[in-house]
């Protein structure tokens, strides 16, 4: 109880846009389907995520989706099923051209994604060409945006990985912003 009121008077001692950020943050809404199937789905998500983090992590993961010709490829990834609401994601920003989300393995006290509901060829950012000027900045904007609203006023980093060399394991363009805590260089 008494660890509650502490956390409770923590809270009401930031200022509003923080706290509504905090209260944003450990929302941790899901998008809404039915019970079973999120469970489930959740589930493979767990054990998808957990059996690339295991046998040395994001490094194996983008040395296994090399060997099994994931790179560049054009097949749906498991972000189109997050867009298509097919598997729940918590969903902290969307509009026409984006989505951001929670990462399942967060690297710092925030840390989430943003990515383009259209990949349009946009595998990773090494592939992209002048046609893509256009999301790419929004992809950025939107970062920023959202990392404002999430509270990271004081810095946080956006970090793009691309293609095997550059730990990249899902072959759909995103951003990874981190933030909430004092960040380290070089890193990685």
């Amino acid at each position: 109880m008494l660890r509650g009121l502490r956390a409770c008077v923590r809270l009401r001692a930031l200022p509003v846009k923080a706290r509504q950020a905090k209260q944003a943050r450990d929302s941790r809404y899901q998008t809404p389907i039915n019970s079973a199937s999120r469970h489930q789905n959740l589930n493979d998500v767990r054990l998808t995520r957990a059996a690339s983090m295991s046998n040395g992590g994001e490094e194996s993961a983008a040395k296994k989706a090399a060997a099994e010709g994931l790179v560049d490829s054009e097949g749906p990834t498991i972000f189109d099923k997050i867009i298509s609401k097919e598997i729940p994601a918590n969903v902290i920003y969307e509009d026409d051209k984006c989505l951001a989300f929670r990462d399942i393995n967060p690297q710092a006290p925030v840390h989430f994604l943003v990515i383009p509901k259209v990949r349009d060829g946009l595998t990773r950012l090494s592939r992209a060409h002048e046609g893509h000027k256009e999301i790419l900045g929004h992809l950025l904007y939107t970062a920023q945006k959202v990392a404002k609203d999430e509270g990271l006023g004081e810095g946080f980093r956006v970090a793009i990985n691309d293609g095997p060399g550059g730990c990249q394991s899902v072959y759909h363009l995103h951003l990874h912003v981190i933030g909430g805590r004092q960040l380290t260089w070089p890193p990685g």
